[in-house]
C-alpha cells in the first residue's frame, strides 16, 4: 500500500526515460536513484552458477545489490556426503574471489557488506533432503551458513509435498517435516515455503513458531502456474510475519521467454495491495543460461513434464533491471520506507526475528 504520491506527469515521465536503458547503453544502477541509492538491495534467491559464480556475484554488486543468496543443495542432489564438501569449499573460496565480496553469516554482517562497499553471500537450501532422517545436520548446516531451507523441492520427499506432485497428490507435512520445522525453528533457519505444495505450506506455517517466507513464489491469481501461491497462502505467511518474495521467472509470469519489467512490477503490487509492502522482497530466481541449460540437461529435456517449463532459452528478469522497477514503483506511489522494505528491510527484519 504505497504511502506517498507519484511524481507530477512530466516528472515522472523523464524520470522513466532517464532509467530505461537500451540494450547498447550502460545498465542502471542504485546509484541513478539517489533517494534509495543508500538502501539494502537483497535477492532472497540465485541459482550458484556452474561456472563463473564470481562474474555472476560481481555484476550484482555493480547494480547495487548488498546481499545475494546461493542455492546450495537441492532434493535432487541432497547427499549430506557430496553436501558438507561442497559448503564447506564455498566458505573458503568466497573470502578469496574478490575484494568486493564478503561472507554473510549474520545481519550485521549485510549491513557491514554495505557499509564497506562489498555485496554479500549468504546460502539457502532448495528442498530438506539434505537433511536426511538425521535432525541433527540442520544445527551443522547453520554453522556452515545456510539460513533457510525449502520443505520441498517440486516433488514429494519425507518432509512434504511439492507444487508439482500436489497437482495429483497433496498429503501435507509428514510428522518428520512436523520434526524439522521445529528444529529449524530452535537453530534459527527460515522456514521457507517455495516450491512446496499447497496443504505442506499451510500446515508448515501453522507448525512454525517463527516467521516464514516464500522465496520465490509469485500470486496465482495473476497466472495459473503450480509454482504460484493462492491469496490464503499469502495471507498465512504474512501472519506469521514473514514475506512473499516475487521472481522474475517468465514461465511463472506468462512471459516464458522474455520478460518485461512492468509484469513484475504487476506481481509486486498485487502482493502488496493484499497483504501490505512490508510482507514483500526480491527471490529473482535468476539463472545463467550455464545454469539453464543443466538443469534441462538434469531432466533430459522434459523440463515440461516434469517442472512446467518451456524450451529454452527461458526468460528471467535480470538483477541489473531492478533500478529500473524500482523508478516504475516510484512512478506507482510508493514511498521510499515502502521501497527500502522491498529492496532489502523486510527481508533484514524477519532475520533478525528467526537467525541466532
Amino acid at each position: 500500500m504505497p504511502a506517498s504520491q507519484p511524481p507530477a506527469g512530466n516528472e515522472k515521465r523523464k524520470r522513466g526515460e532517464m532509467m530505461t536503458a537500451s540494450p547498447a547503453s550502460k545498465p542502471p544502477t542504485l546509484a541513478d536513484i539517489p533517494s534509495l541509492a543508500n538502501g539494502i538491495l537483497c535477492d532472497l534467491l540465485a541459482p550458484a552458477p556452474p561456472a563463473d559464480l564470481e562474474a555472476e556475484i560481481l555484476s550484482r554488486h555493480r547494480a547495487g545489490f548488498s546481499f545475494v543468496s546461493f542455492t546450495m543443495a537441492t532434493d535432487y542432489e541432497a547427499s549430506p556426503a557430496q553436501i558438507y564438501p561442497g559448503l564447506a569449499k564455498m566458505r573458503y573460496n568466497i573470502g578469496r574471489y574478490s575484494d568486493d565480496i564478503m561472507l554473510v553469516d549474520g545481519v550485521d554482517d549485510i549491513r557491514a557488506a554495505k557499509a564497506s562497499g562489498k555485496i554479500g553471500v549468504g546460502f539457502h537450501f532448495q528442498g530438506t533432503e539434505p537433511v536426511g532422517r538425521d535432525l541433527a545436520n540442520i544445527g551443522a548446516y547453520y554453522q556452515l551458513g545456510v539460513r533457510w531451507m525449502l520443505m520441498a523441492y517440486n516433488f514429494q520427499n519425507n518432509v512434504g509435498t511439492g507444487c508439482i506432485e500436489a497437482q495429483k497428490n497433496d498429503i501435507g507435512l509428514s510428522a518428520f517435516g512436523r520434526d524439522v520445522v521445529a528444529e529449524m525453528n530452535h537453530v534459527g533457519m527460515i522456514v521457507d515455503c517455495s516450491h512446496s505444495g499447497y496443504r505442506t505450506t499451510m500446515d508448515a506455517m501453522a507448525a512454525s513458531t517463527q516467521p516464514c517466507i516464500f522465496s520465490h513464489s509469485n500470486p496465482r491469481v495473476l497466472f495459473d502456474h503450480p509454482r504460484n501461491i493462492r491469496d490464503d497462502q499469502i495471507k498465512a505467511c504474512a501472519e506469521t510475519g514473514g514475506f512473499i518474495g516475487i521472481n522474475g521467472v517468465g514461465q511463472f509470469i506468462g512471459e516464458p521467454h522474455q520478460v518485461t519489467v512492468e509484469t513484475v512490477v504487476r506481481n509486486i503490487d498485487y502482493v502488496v495491495q493484499l497483504v501490505g509492502p512490508e510482507h514483500v522482497a526480491f527471490g529473482l530466481d535468476y539463472m545463467t543460461p550455464a545454469h539453464c541449460q543443466q538443469l534441462f540437461d538434469f531432466y533430459d529435456g522434459k523440463v515440461s513434464k516434469k517442472i512446467g517449463m518451456p524450451e529454452l532459452p527461458w526468460g528471467f528478469l535480470s538483477p541489473t533491471a531492478v533500478p529500473e522497477l524500482l523508478e516504475q514503483l516510484i512512478a506507482k506511489g510508493y514511498s521510499e520506507d515502502a521501497l527500502r522494505g522491498l529492496m532489502g528491510e523486510n527481508f533484514l527484519r524477519v532475520a533478525t526475528a528467526v537467525w541466532k
